[in-house]
């Protein structure tokens, strides 16, 4: 007996481990111990149908009760039944079936124990109850608890495949779907005949119904048949077509992922795939869109998404093609999901990616390109870019291993929508084929400035192609300069001066000056015509100040003309030493010209300033050597002079054989050949007259004119110097008498200083006649030059002056006047004696006022006809340096010997009274 319960408990234990019959056989054992209730005659009398169907009920209802706390003695349950039988025929009312259907449940639920084989009785029942289509939640109870809730189907073995075909058929609810889970789950071997038509069932359930709780159970049902079961290969389709469609809805997105996953994982993983690819590339679902995104989704999930499954050995080769043809339909939800899935895989693994790989991407990505001109939203146009901008990252990288022509024929085609950076770095690869070794490439640049230059706003990718044009000028201009010059920079710069864009105009009129500066053809003027329209634009400024003056590190809107005329000063620099002599002669008419617009427009800004400081310092330093040739400083301060460029209209190819001994050798390159082996056209080729008269009219313009008191600053301090070189004036018709008389002006001009803007504070008038006397000075060696009158207005002018803190400028200026213009001063020189001693006798004034007198002594013809009064004035503007307390000895010693040549230079009559007034 004992080696019995052991047996029976070592059953138990094993049954226990697996969950079945535990928990039944533990009630069992305690029920047994119950005391049994009995079903009297009396009950089942009441049961008959002869009591009425209220009764009937009445009784039921309270059976019910009994039923559920109570066990019943044996076959009470067969008496019951067979009492109440005949209240489930068709023709009985619904509440007496109903009745019968709860007494059922009751009695399953309290009894079940103890039922027995009346269980696959009671299930016959439920399964063939008449009407079949009614009742069905209450029979559906009845069901749950014969089974508890799928859970047990003991007795029920055989039908129950059967069984579940037909509920699906005409009951198919969230409900049953709860059941038929653990049917799968615990009694999964007793549906292996009939899962694929499950299968299919609850795939049509899930595609149709709208209803979330039955997709999640229908989903829940599934992953049971995959998990506990094996799914069917006839039902891989359908069931991976419910997949796709369901997996659109956003609250069943990971469940179906994490089923597909689990499919994926077993051996119908590649049939799976298979089946998704075909999905994609069949005409009958090519307008199905969900359909279709949900095939895109798990296949590039499956294969390259964070999740991926190592066990699938396809590649991203084979399943890309599908992905083609899902797009044969243009749709945008399967785009937008198509571009998702290959940015994942392309910023995952776009570095292994082989060449055959790519050219299905790029085919890929161009058919998105056209789409999203009829289809796209903002978002899908937004990653289609962002598609692009990530390969393109991996051409940066050099992890790009597909066709480069091709993807970036994809980037021109939607330029225009590409951010900058995509556009430059298309710019650069198009350079790259720019070159005399490709076929076409003068058209492939000119094209390229078409497109990206003409065409083009964006003023960064403007510039980016200015500086490729620049380079292959600077690298092809030997061999094809001209074809490049008339093919392509002529037809796209021609119109530069117009153009709206700041930066782009003053890059390109960089490029056409340095192209300019070397260009010697025919060209050449072509270009500068360019460069003049840029040169010519308007300097005026637009609101009261301009903009670089109110935030400096913004460019001016006149940068444009200020890059074309320091470039012109470049050009005529290098042109003066190189043939034809012409170009150098017409830069040098424009830069004149320019400098004339600036007085007659009255240009103000600070933009014109700077040019016309730059210009006005450039003719200054021009000079002119006793050939008569042209010369200007280089950047070292070396004096070169042009062996092409005059100042006069001689004839300087004599002039220089002139110089050459007899038999000399041939001259040198780039020197102008004897005249005698040149025709006249030839020698006007290499020979140029450059006039500084126009220059020099533009410089009285400003000593006029200009308001800027730095350019005239510049001008008035540099005049003096360039006055040193007689033969650059005085071959061209110059008109001193006018610098004479302008400059006579602004000494005594009181107004002037309201003329100038931009002077240092504290500055007044005194500083412009500080500026102007020097230059007056030098004026006087040019006496001979000008006019009687002038030369008196001069010296009265530098008279007025005195009375100034210019004084000291001027008694130098006057000591020149003596010694140049000495029929002018004799007559003068009595009155400036005497206002000469109304100057207080200073530091400062000292070392000119002796030294105006010592050099006067020398001129005896000066001063022949002194009266004693200019002798005392002499002394009396002599005699305060002598004070040796006050002046330094070199003062005091000159002081003493101006007054002993005066005195010994005086007539002898005058000396005795002048002995007593020195010595007083």
């Amino acid at each position: 007996m004992n080696k019995q319960q052991s047996k029976e408990t070592l059953k138990e234990k094993v049954r226990g481990i697996f969950g079945l019959g535990t928990p039944r056989q533990q009630a069992k054992h305690c029920d047994s111990k119950l005391p049994e209730f009995i079903i009297t005659a009396d009950i089942i009398k009441e049961l008959h149908p002869d009591c009425g169907l209220s009764n009937r009920i009445r009784v039921m209802n309270q059976i019910c009760d009994l039923a559920k706390i109570k066990k019943f003695e044996e076959n009470a349950v067969e008496a019951v039944w067979k009492a109440v039988e005949d209240m489930l025929s068709p023709e009985q009312p619904p509440e007496a079936r109903h009745a019968v259907l709860q007494l059922l449940r009751a009695i399953i639920q309290g009894q079940g124990e103890w039922l027995g084989p009346l269980r696959a009785y009671f299930f016959k029942v439920i399964r063939d109850y008449q009407p079949c289509h009614e009742d069905l939640s209450e029979r559906l109870e009845v069901f749950k608890a014969l089974t508890e809730n799928g859970k047990d189907i003991t007795y029920l073995e055989e039908d129950i495949a059967r069984f579940v075909l037909l509920w699906m058929d005409i009951g198919l609810t969230s409900d049953f779907l709860h059941v038929l889970v653990n049917l799968v789950k615990y009694n999964s071997c007793y549906l292996d005949q009939n899962v694929s038509s499950m299968v299919q069932k609850i795939c049509v359930l899930c595609n149709r119904t709208t209803s979330s709780t039955d997709i999640e159970v229908a989903l829940q049902v599934l992953d049971a048949v995959v998990c506990y079961n094996c799914l069917p290969s006839e039902s891989l389709t359908v069931f991976i077509i419910t997949l796709c469609r369901t997996v659109n809805v956003k609250e069943f997105c990971e469940s179906c992922w994490k089923l597909m996953r689990k499919v994926l994982g077993t051996h119908l993983g590649h049939s799976a795939i298979y089946t998704m690819c075909r999905i994609m590339e069949e005409r009958v679902y090519m307008e199905d869109a969900p359909l279709l995104r949900g095939a895109v989704f798990f296949v590039g999930m499956a294969l390259w998404g964070a999740h991926r499954l190592h066990a699938l050995k396809n590649t991203p080769t084979l399943v890309l093609p599908s992905f083609y043809k899902a797009m044969s339909c243009a749709n945008e939800v399967v785009s937008y999901e198509i571009v998702l899935s290959i940015t994942r895989l392309i910023k995952k693994y776009g570095k292994e990616l082989q060449v055959v790989t790519w050219d299905i991407l790029l085919g890929i990505i161009e058919r998105l390109l056209q789409q999203i001109q009829t289809i796209g939203s903002a978002e899908l146009k937004a990653i289609v870019y962002e598609l692009l901008t990530t390969v393109e990252e991996l051409y940066e990288q050099n992890g790009y291993h597909g066709s480069t022509e091709k993807f970036f024929s994809l980037v021109e085609k939607c330029a225009d929508k590409r951010p900058d950076a995509s556009v430059l770095t298309l710019i650069s690869y198009r350079a790259q084929s720019i070159q005399p070794a490709k076929d076409g490439w003068i058209q492939s640049l000119y094209c390229l400035m078409e497109k990206f230059f003409r065409n083009e706003t964006r003023s960064v990718i403007r510039i980016k192609v200015l500086h490729i044009l620049s380079f292959v000028l600077s690298t092809n201009r030997q061999l094809y300069e001209d074809e490049l010059i008339e093919k392509v920079v002529i037809p796209q710069l021609s119109g530069i001066a117009e153009d709206r864009d700041l930066a782009v105009r003053k890059q390109a009129t960089q490029l056409l000056v340095d192209l300019a500066e070397g260009c010697n053809t025919h060209h050449f003027t072509s270009l500068l015509d360019i460069i003049e329209r840029v040169a010519s634009r308007s300097l005026s400024c637009s609101g009261s100040l301009e903009v670089s003056e109110r935030d400096p590190t913004t460019d001016s809107p006149m940068e444009d003309v200020k890059t074309a005329v320091l470039g012109l000063l470049e050009i005529l620099q290098s042109k003066l030493y190189s043939l034809p002599a012409s170009h150098a002669s017409r830069v040098y008419e424009l830069l004149v010209s320019h400098q004339q617009l600036h007085y007659k427009n009255k240009y103000c800004s600070a933009t014109a300033s700077t040019i016309r400081l730059q210009v006005f310092d450039f003719f200054l330093k021009m000079h002119a050597d006793s050939l008569h040739r042209i010369g200007v400083p280089n950047k070292d301060g070396v004096m070169r002079f042009s062996p092409y460029c005059y100042c006069d209209t001689g004839e300087p190819e004599k002039r220089v054989c002139d110089k050459k001994p007899a038999g000399s050798i041939s001259p040198p390159a780039g020197s102008p050949a004897p005249a005698a082996a040149l025709p006249a056209s030839a020698a006007s080729i290499r020979t140029a007259y450059l006039p500084y008269a126009p220059a020099f009219s533009v410089l009285l313009q400003c000593l006029k004119m200009d308001t800027d008191w730095k350019v005239l600053k510049l001008v008035l301090d540099k005049l003096p110097w360039m006055l040193q070189y007689k033969v650059l004036l005085l071959t061209s018709s110059c008109s001193l008498d006018q610098l004479c008389s302008t400059l006579c002006a602004m000494v005594t001009d009181r107004q002037i200083s309201d003329r100038l803007k931009k002077m240092p504070e504290g500055s007044s008038r005194t500083d412009v006649q500080l500026a102007v006397v020097p230059v007056l000075t030098t004026i006087t060696s040019y006496h001979s030059y000008l006019d009687q009158s002038r030369q008196r207005e001069l010296v009265q002018c530098l008279e007025t002056g005195l009375i100034y803190r210019c004084a000291k400028q001027c008694v130098v200026a006057l000591t020149m006047c003596t010694v140049e213009m000495p029929d002018i001063m004799i007559k003068l020189l009595p009155a400036l004696i005497v206002k000469l001693t109304h100057i207080s006798a200073t530091v400062a004034m000292a070392s000119p006022m002796l030294e105006f007198l010592s050099t006067l002594v020398r001129l005896p013809h000066l001063y022949g006809n002194f009266v004693a009064e200019q002798y005392v004035s002499v002394f009396a503007i002599s005699l305060p340096y002598t004070n040796p307390s006050k002046f330094n000895q070199y003062i005091v010693s000159l002081a003493h010997h101006v007054i002993a040549m005066w005195f010994i230079r005086c007539r002898l009559p005058f000396r005795k009274d002048f002995v007593q007034y020195i010595t007083k």
